[in-house]
């Protein structure tokens, strides 16, 4: 599994997660059986400071291959971090709120804590045509369809403080992806 940490360029959305095992298929001139997925959901990228705490967020849905969320929250003694699965969606009808367990990066640092993150979320502006080909470790990936940019405001309850965030990425999107069938999955 490939997951990226800073997930604010548009083109890294499909390549998050390699693929499951979707219907299989020949194309001429390509090297070998490739996989089309249909993959739908939200991504959002934001970060803010309120009295001395950071907060960064990657919050990923993919119809395909489940929900993501990675968090960092930091303050001059210490970083707490939480990244990767999470069980349920993070994305409900325009609506943001999650509960999640961070965990300090020094033994030291003290004990796991939860933070809050509460939100919402609307389309701004009309849908936009995305047609990426890049390369991947087992061959080339193309992906067709909609990206529609959202705007977003998020805050994170964290370490006693409601930081709010900013948004550098914050958009949904509808994709055919095509993979090589032996990507790994």
């Amino acid at each position: 599994m490939i997951y990226r940490t800073h997930l604010a360029v548009p083109g890294a959305l499909t390549t998050v997660l390699l693929a499951t095992t979707p219907a299989v298929a020949a194309t001429p001139g390509a090297a070998g059986p490739y996989t089309w997925i249909v993959e739908k959901g939200h991504l959002l990228a934001c970060a803010g400071e309120e009295g001395g705490v950071r907060v960064s967020i990657d919050l990923y849905e993919n119809s395909a291959f489940g929900t993501h969320a990675q968090v960092s929250v930091q303050t001059a003694q210490t970083e707490y971090l939480r990244g990767g699965e999470t069980d349920g969606g993070l994305f409900n009808n325009g609506t943001i709120s999650r509960r999640l367990v961070i965990e300090p990066q020094e033994e030291t640092a003290g004990s796991s804590q939860t933070v809050l993150i509460n939100g919402s979320y609307a389309p701004t502006g009309p849908r936009q045509w995305v047609h990426e080909v890049y390369d991947e470790p087992w061959g080339r990936v193309v992906s067709k369809g909609w990206k529609t940019p959202l705007s977003a405001a998020v805050a994170v309850n964290a370490l006693g403080h409601q930081v709010d965030l900013t948004c550098e990425a914050a958009f949904a999107y509808d994709l055919k992806v095509r993979r090589p069938a032996d990507s790994g999955s």
